[in-house]
């Protein structure tokens, strides 16, 4: 698995929600009681919270604009 394969899995949404219900599964399975099972649901969710704002965001900061993209008004001429 490449490197871009791993952050991008770790930048999923759904990649957290399975990770939260694994984890909560675990918890329940344990028999803790409710406040533990919030708490360790809130703590999964911050922290895949943040994974994904970190992730998004180093691609989008590490994204090169093209400005070969750019459309010149003198590139358009009437009637076409």
């Amino acid at each position: 698995m490449k490197r871009e394969d791993i952050l991008r899995k770790l930048g999923s949404r759904k990649f957290w929600a399975c990770i939260t219900a694994v984890i909560v599964s675990l918890v329940a399975f344990t028999k803790a009681t409710p406040e533990t099972t919030e708490r360790v649901v809130a703590l999964v969710g911050a922290i895949g919270g943040l994974c994904v704002y970190m992730l998004s965001e180093g691609m989008a900061d590490s994204k090169n604009e093209d400005v070969t993209n750019i459309i010149k008004t003198d590139d358009f001429k009437p009637g076409e």
